[in-house]
């Protein structure tokens, strides 16, 4: 089941599965910094294109449970869509 997530914008409230990077570090209590540090290390589950990276909550929860499942599972997903 896919987390969905409610956040404040300046056009009001909208919900979602995608996170920002500001999102996803504030999400796992780190910094930007240091997830621009783990993408750049291909070491956490990221989406998109370089300049419109994104996070899913689900993976970021197995990220933090289990590092090695979570980048298996998201490994495994890239490649059922030939990405």
């Amino acid at each position: 089941m896919l987390a969905r997530i409610i956040r404040q914008t300046s056009l009001g409230v909208t919900t979602g599965p995608w996170l920002t990077y500001a999102e996803a570090a504030r999400y796992c209590g780190w910094t930007v910094a240091y997830l621009r540090n783990l993408v750049s290390a291909g070491q956490i589950p990221v989406y998109g294109r370089p300049r419109v990276r994104r996070f899913r909550p689900d993976m970021l929860d197995l990220f933090l449970s289990d590092p090695d499942a979570a980048m298996r599972r998201f490994r495994s997903e890239r490649n059922q869509h030939g990405s």
